[in-house]
């Protein structure tokens, strides 16, 4: 990546300029898109495509949608752990009951049982994730900035920094509740006065909108409601269109230059191009061009089905006629198909481990 593809990238888009311009009526190209009445209608339909992206790659949008599935996957992840709670009996049975189901190999279970089963199941694995994936970036954050060595707090223009030493240029913004910028000894010494104002001014952008807490809420949503595959798309996306938020912004108080901007990303990926990079969505989104992406329809959709038939079987178990579940009766009638199942598990250990250590002799 060199100023060089920035210079190529701009060159391209002064065709993909000249292209909306004719579909919006103020030129024609060679193609007479703008000509007649199906030109026209190619650019109407090309306008709401255009619109419907636009609308669709706006972050609040995009958060908002992601908050929105979250709370029904939660809703529907809340119901079924109700119905399956009262669809479950804790008491034990009679001695004789529990001698009968052990004697049994295959266990007794209606359909209403393995769903209740089912049900249950998937709440107790939402909330293990939920919490797992809670702590995990929670810790993730915390240890990030305890790790800093933090030198001093420099206020640079109407921000406040906190400058840590490092060889490497790097800035960020890191903090749930009270988020901060950070930036590193070497990014003061290596970044012009015009450039460090653009990346203060673009984390600045994530400290207002909150970012790092907006992607904790996010990813511990496509974490925790695993069912939902939508999620995890639309939280990766979040993030993407964060970015690009946080450069607009940085070019708004730049006053509309993004070369600033620009040789500062550049400065950032030599500094380390494993660790930084440069997205190319960046680089055309800093030439001008609008960011687009469509919803995942068929994904959405599907993520729907999905909630939807867990509330469905939820409300049918609420409704149904069928006696409760009895825990302990229902562990016991498996204990058979453990005893069986736990020594072909230890003989099948064995074998595997004694090859390994073939293996490793030889």
């Amino acid at each position: 990546m060199s100023k060089r593809l920035f210079q190529n990238k701009a060159a391209d888009q002064e065709g993909v300029g000249s292209w909306w311009q004719a579909a919006d009526g103020s030129a024609a190209d060679a193609g007479g898109i703008g000509k007649g009445p199906a030109g026209v209608w190619r650019h109407e339909a090309a306008a709401s495509i255009r619109r419907r992206s636009e609308t669709a790659s706006k972050p609040r949008v995009v958060f908002l949608l992601q908050v929105t599935l979250g709370a029904l996957g939660a809703a529907a992840t809340i119901l079924a752990f109700v119905v399956g709670l009262r669809r479950v009996t804790w008491g034990l049975p009679s001695g004789a009951s529990l001698l009968e189901a052990c004697q049994r190999f295959v266990p007794e279970t209606s359909a209403g049982s393995l769903a209740v089963l089912a049900l249950g199941g998937l709440s107790f694995a939402v909330v293990a994730l939920t919490l797992r994936s809670g702590l995990r970036r929670v810790q993730g954050s915390r240890a990030v900035v305890r790790a800093l060595r933090v030198v001093e707090a420099r206020r640079i223009g109407a921000s406040e920094v906190r400058v840590f030493e490092h060889q490497a240029a790097l800035a960020f913004c890191a903090g749930l509740l009270r988020p901060r910028i950070y930036l590193s000894t070497a990014t003061l010494s290596a970044l012009s006065g015009d450039e460090l104002d653009a990346v203060i001014a673009h984390e600045q952008h994530h400290v207002r909108q909150r970012d790092p807490l907006r992607f904790v809420i996010a990813g511990v949503l496509a974490d925790g409601l695993f069912f939902a595959p939508a999620l995890r798309q639309i939280a990766d996306r979040y993030a993407a269109l964060a970015e690009l938020a946080a450069d607009r912004a940085a070019v708004r108080v730049l006053r509309g230059d993004a070369a600033p901007l620009a040789s500062a990303l550049l400065a950032f990926e030599r500094a380390d191009p494993a660790v930084v990079g440069i997205a190319p969505e960046r680089v055309d989104h800093l030439l001008g061009e609008t960011p687009r992406w469509e919803l995942p329809c068929a994904l959405l959709a599907w993520t729907l089905v999905l909630i939807g038939g867990i509330v469905a079987i939820a409300l049918r178990l609420q409704t149904a006629a069928e006696d409760p579940v009895n825990l302990p009766l229902m562990a016991t009638q498996l204990c058979m198909v453990a005893m069986a199942v736990v020594p072909l598990a230890v003989v099948g250990g064995s074998l595997l481990g004694a090859r390994g250590l073939r293996r490793r002799r030889w």
